[in-house]
């Protein structure tokens, strides 16, 4: 699994250097918006979060999954909230510390390379994870370590895939060669697996229509502006970025993939 997730995403740190070449040494948030997240609907994503968790300037959060770090450093300027983002991938991290320092914010968010499956030190008043847990089947000692690393009462949110009917022979293999996602539960059987590792349940809700909408115009966008992406950043990376996309617009018309944000807590 983490080998396949490695050579899904290597593209994007070429195309995320190729862009930062027209930017200024000093960043902000708002030059990074459109390169820094990796989850659907940028930060509107993450301000739900923020209300979902309860999240305040005395809180400290961990971020899963955090990529090259446009989520941990939104809460922290949003919130002031210290975070903590755990990221697999040593060369996302190492971006992730470099876009950090450009933007300030070190002293509010750090970065930390490891494999939440094997577990993080510190313990936390909430976390989140937005389309990180697709990537990872073996729910039971995910879940097992996302409820250690809560305080007691702490909240958690995620935003992921959910099998919403079966899945056909070639969705299942797109899921699992092009999008790194080798098991897809349905949101019963993923309400079970939180439940059996201490973490209740709050609510949730299903976004496939919002998300089948946003992959979509991501899609086409995109291709609306390849030409211009083709001369800065050549073919390949074009052309891996297309083939994605696609992708991912494909299994949401199917109607058998969906979208789903669960929030709850650790249950006492």
């Amino acid at each position: 699994m983490h080998e396949s997730m490695t050579r899904m995403y290597e593209y994007r740190l070429p195309f995320l250097r190729g862009e930062l070449a027209d930017l200024p040494e000093r960043l902000t948030l708002t030059d990074l918006q459109s390169l820094d997240h990796y989850h659907y609907c940028s930060t509107t994503a993450i301000d739900i979060a923020i209300e979902r968790l309860g999240i305040t300037a005395e809180s400290q959060v961990l971020d899963i999954g955090a990529g090259v770090g446009g989520t941990a450093r939104y809460l922290a300027q949003q919130v002031g909230c210290q975070v903590t983002g755990l990221e697999l991938q040593p060369q996302f991290q190492q971006m992730a510390v470099e876009l950090t320092q450009r933007t300030g914010l070190s002293q509010r968010v750090t970065f930390v390379q490891g494999d939440i499956l094997t577990g993080i030190a510190g313990t936390f008043d909430a976390w989140l994870s937005l389309l990180v847990f697709l990537h990872i089947p073996d729910r039971k000692t995910l879940f097992s370590q996302c409820a250690v690393v809560l305080k007691p009462g702490g909240r958690f949110y995620i935003e992921d895939y959910v099998q919403l009917q079966p899945l056909t022979p070639v969705e299942q293999r797109v899921l699992a060669k092009q999008i790194a996602c080798p098991y897809l539960p349905t949101l019963e059987s993923y309400q079970q697996d939180l439940a059996r590792a201490g973490l209740g349940v709050l609510a949730y809700e299903n976004v496939t229509p919002l998300w089948q909408n946003w992959v979509n115009k991501r899609w086409h966008q995109f291709q609306k502006n390849q030409a211009q992406y083709r001369q800065k950043h050549g073919d390949d990376l074009v052309d891996s970025y297309l083939c994605f996309y696609q992708a991912v617009a494909d299994l949401f018309s199917g109607g058998n993939v969906g979208g789903v944000r669960i929030w709850g807590q650790l249950l006492p």
